[in-house]
């Protein structure tokens, strides 16, 4: 599809739609075949959860078909996103 094109097709929304499903599955899946609670069925979770979001955001919010400054805008935030989730366990980790 054209990048400038003002009719979005419906047919992209199903299939981001359909591997939303599957992630979930997916995530489900991961969770019994980890245990659960342990460290690494939370990184598998959030690892996948991650993949959803930019999924979403792609596609849902449209960001796949905005200006390059709003895709800027978003990766500054993930990345001070990132920053403080890092601080936040070099914290939990010192304590």
């Amino acid at each position: 599809m054209d990048k400038n094109s003002e009719h979005i097709s419906y047919k992209s929304d199903y299939i981001t739609f359909g591997l939303l499903l599957i992630l979930t599955a997916l995530t489900v899946w991961a969770s019994y075949a980890t245990g659960g609670t342990t460290v690494l069925a939370v990184l598998v979770a959030l690892g996948i959860a991650t993949v959803k979001a930019s999924f979403v955001v792609r596609n849902f919010m449209h960001l796949k078909y905005d200006a390059t400054v709003y895709k800027i805008f978003v990766w500054v935030v993930l990345f001070l996103f990132a920053i403080l989730i890092g601080l936040l366990a070099v914290d939990y980790y010192t304590r």
